[in-house]
């Protein structure tokens, strides 16, 4: 079985709520701008499109680390972020949504649906919907990871750094 025959079960958000992720970052970018993707765009984000790539599992940024770069290219001084998100939420088809905000955490049960959304351009984006996050199943292991989105309708009032975990990784 390869990632692209498994599927997640989207009721994970809503039993894990608040929410938290974590994101492997060299230390100096350990914030929530996202301008570090929009300027190298990664698997889920366009060029120019801010972005933040997270996991719902600790250990998963470190192993999509070096997963995917090559050992002498990994830099020094990494920080492990954790980051929490909280909201009203409600169940609809494809997202979880704060009725009071807006604000829409929108999610694919499998790489082959989130590979055909994103094949033009998030679906999403172009049906005039702003997320402030996706979630998408990780190509290594069978877990959630999210990108967050801070252009997104209401990002800033469900997203929020614990920089009580924020960890230097040396």
């Amino acid at each position: 079985m390869t990632p692209e025959d498994l599927e997640l079960d989207p009721s994970f958000f809503l039993s894990h709520q608040p929410l938290t992720l974590y994101r492997l970052a060299r230390a100096r970018y350990a914030n929530l701008s996202g301008i570090g993707a929009a300027m190298a765009p990664g698997r889920w984000n366009r060029r120019g499109e801010e972005a933040i790539y997270t996991s719902t599992e600790m250990g998963v940024p470190i192993l999509e680390r070096l997963v995917h770069t090559p050992r002498e290219l990994i830099p020094s001084n990494l920080a492990l972020m954790k980051i929490g998100v909280s909201g009203n939420w409600e169940s609809h088809k494809n997202a979880i949504i704060d009725p009071k905000t807006g604000g829409c955490f929108w999610f694919y049960r499998s790489l082959a649906e989130a590979k055909d959304a994103f094949r033009n351009g998030p679906l999403m984006f172009t049906a005039g919907i702003r997320p402030f996050a996706v979630a998408v199943l990780s190509v290594i292991v069978p877990v959630w990871n999210a990108v967050l989105f801070p252009q997104g309708i209401a990002f800033w009032e469900h997203v929020s750094l614990d920089t009580s975990l924020t960890t230097n990784i040396e």
